[in-house]
Formats: C-alpha cells, structure tokens, sequence
C-alpha cells in the first residue's frame, strides 16, 4: 500500500535536507536518491509528487537518476531544480530535462514552500 506523498531529492548534500523536511512538513515525506536502485522501491512504495534535484552535484550523478525517475512516474510529477547561481550550464541542462523550475540556492530556499505546494499560497 502506498503511504503519502514523497519528494524525492537527488543529492548526496545533506545541508539542504532538513529546510526541505522542514517544508514538507506532516503531509510529505522526503527521501534522497543515491541511487538508480532506489526508484522501483520509491515508486512502489509512495505517491511521489515532486522531484528536487541538486544542481551542485556532478552531472554524472543526478542526470541518470532524474532521467530514470522521469520514465519511471511520467509527467505527473513536479521537478525543481537548484545550484549555485554561477553554473548557467548545469542549470541549461536541468530546464532541458524538463526541470521546472531551475532557481539559484537562495530563490530555492524562499520558494520551496511554493515548489513542494503548488496553488497554496
């Protein structure tokens, strides 16, 4: 049986996972992807409704992870990205693999709220 909502985030940083616990609040659960494995169990186990993706990574690590995720629960799902400011090339491919939206850190920040909760204001 699926339990409530899940945001994924792909990240192996952890400095952004408690602001995004403490976004979610009761009403979302929050997991990080490490690995490719891990999405079977995540789409079996949970009703996901956002993908956060950490654009400070390398590429080779959260590309194939949010391509997989992508296939595996469609266009049903909302899919943010965030990273340094600086990085106009990571941020490029994020919006060109359908990430939306793809902010700096500190815009992420004021509007995870808003990202996780679409329509809540």
């Amino acid at each position: 049986m699926r339990e409530n909502k899940l945001v994924i985030l792909i990240s192996r940083n952890l400095m952004f996972l408690p602001r995004i616990e403490a976004a979610a609040g009761s009403k979302m659960k929050v997991r990080r992807l490490t690995d490719v494995a891990q999405i079977d169990q995540f789409t079996q186990n949970y009703n996901i409704s956002n993908i956060l993706v950490d654009l400070e990574e390398d590429d080779t690590f959260w590309k194939p992870l949010l391509s997989k995720a992508k296939r595996m629960v469609g266009d049903k799902v909302n899919i943010a990205a965030y990273g340094p400011h600086e990085d106009e090339a990571s941020m490029s491919e994020a919006e060109a693999l359908g990430c939306d939206p793809v902010l700096a850190k500190g815009a992420f920040v004021r509007q995870l709220k808003n990202i996780l909760f679409p329509g809540d204001n």
